[in-house]
């Protein structure tokens, strides 16, 4: 369910992008909001009910998950090798880790929400 909220912008063409975000600020100023206040797949989460935003975010933090363990296996870095490279694999990293803390807290707090209802 996650891989159908977050969109794959390389696999639709320029003027697709262009049509989406247009209606997709024009959807958040109605809602109030200015597009650069929120993440974009965080904006969905709206529109689910508190189950449908604890699956999303299971599915989500499975995937942050697997990727983190694709990281892993990564070669460890050489001395020699690319510093931006090493830069980026670090970025990639960090925010990894830090999606699956937030992850974490958030659906333990709708899990309580849902035992609770």
């Amino acid at each position: 369910m996650w891989q159908i909220i977050c969109l794959c912008l390389p696999a639709v063409t320029t003027s697709e992008q262009q049509r989406f975000f247009a209606l997709f600020h024009s959807v958040l100023r109605s809602a109030g909001r200015e597009p650069g206040e929120m993440d974009l797949g965080l904006f969905f989460l709206h529109a689910l009910s508190p189950e449908e935003a604890l699956t999303v975010l299971e599915q989500r933090l499975d995937l942050v998950i697997r990727s983190q363990d694709m990281l892993e296996q990564l070669p460890a870095g050489e001395p020699e090798q690319d510093i931006i490279q090493l830069a980026i694999d670090d970025h990639m990293r960090t925010l990894l880790a830090a999606e699956r803390s937030w992850l974490k807290r958030t659906i333990a707090r709708l899990q309580t929400r849902c035992a609770l209802s």
